[in-house]
């Protein structure tokens, strides 16, 4: 496991295993979000306590992992399906998780406009027009 001292967690995003401890040891159950394919498949590539990328593929993270379903949930990312590298970052907002297939139309418009009407305060203005290294 590796040492992140810099990390800081968001106390509102609530406990997700696969935030804090990954890749799952033995028989951890999966979190909701985790595509049951991968659920199945992750155990062929835990070595230890390290998770080994086979060629030609890549591991996907979210910048801000207390809110990202990335490579954790859905496994890795084929080489072919990259098609190049970000160059800056135009809009950083602090996520606010939303499970949008699995809501009404009128819970999905008011979160568009809770979106909107707090964008200011979201955004994560220090971050945005930084080059990408």
């Amino acid at each position: 496991m590796l040492n992140e001292p810099y990390v800081v967690h968001d106390p509102s995003a609530g406990y997700d295993p696969l935030n804090y401890a990954f890749p799952p040891m033995g028989n951890q159950l999966y979190a909701s979000p985790v595509v049951m394919e991968w659920a199945h498949e992750i155990k062929k590539y835990v070595r230890g306590e390290e998770i080994v990328v086979p060629p030609g593929k890549y591991f996907a993270m979210g910048d801000n992992r207390d809110h990202s379903l990335d490579s954790r949930y859905w496994g890795f990312v084929d080489r072919d399906a990259i098609m190049g590298r970000p160059f800056f970052s135009l809009l950083v907002g602090r996520g606010q998780q939303r499970r949008l297939r699995q809501s009404s139309f009128l819970q999905r418009l008011k979160s568009v406009v809770d979106t909107l009407l707090h964008l200011p305060q979201r955004t994560r203005w220090s971050r945005m027009l930084r080059i990408v290294h």
